[in-house]
């Protein structure tokens, strides 16, 4: 059997995941990043992207947004704006978004809009990578 860590997975509005954990990988500013039980203290940032968690044997996966990261040796902990299951990601709402945001860069915009809408339109994308590796 593998060790071990607690994890705790929290979107900025909802606890996403709370308990034990094998393994978790996350998209970090270079990459992914791999965390395994007694990994040693950091933090750092997640990146809009896959992130993949072991429980029991079973790999789970989610849409995360741009957050951050805690790791201590035995327990993590990932804030995220947003997190969502692949199953609870609807494509046609995602596709319109990133639409939507798309369209609003095309539009004269300040450096804020510009900033914002640039992450729109990657968590959008981000939303539907997922949801197509995962049906």
């Amino acid at each position: 059997m593998a060790k071990t860590f607690r994890i705790e997975i929290l979107a900025s509005d909802h606890p996403f995941y709370q308990g034990e954990c094998e393994m978790v990988i996350f998209p970090g500013i270079d990459g992914e990043i791999g965390v395994l039980a007694d990994h040693e203290p950091m933090v750092t940032c997640v990146m809009a992207g896959e992130l993949r968690y072991k429980v029991d044997g079973e790999w789970h996966y989610a849409a995360v947004s741009d957050g951050i990261v805690e790791i201590i040796p035995n327990h993590v902990e990932i804030l995220s704006d947003t997190i969502e299951k692949p199953e609870d990601i609807d494509r046609h709402r995602a596709e319109l978004a990133k639409q939507r945001a798309e369209e609003k860069l095309r539009q004269q915009l300040s450096k804020q809009e510009y900033y914002q809408t640039v992450a729109a339109v990657n968590r959008a994308v981000n939303r539907l990578k997922v949801k197509s590796r995962h049906k």
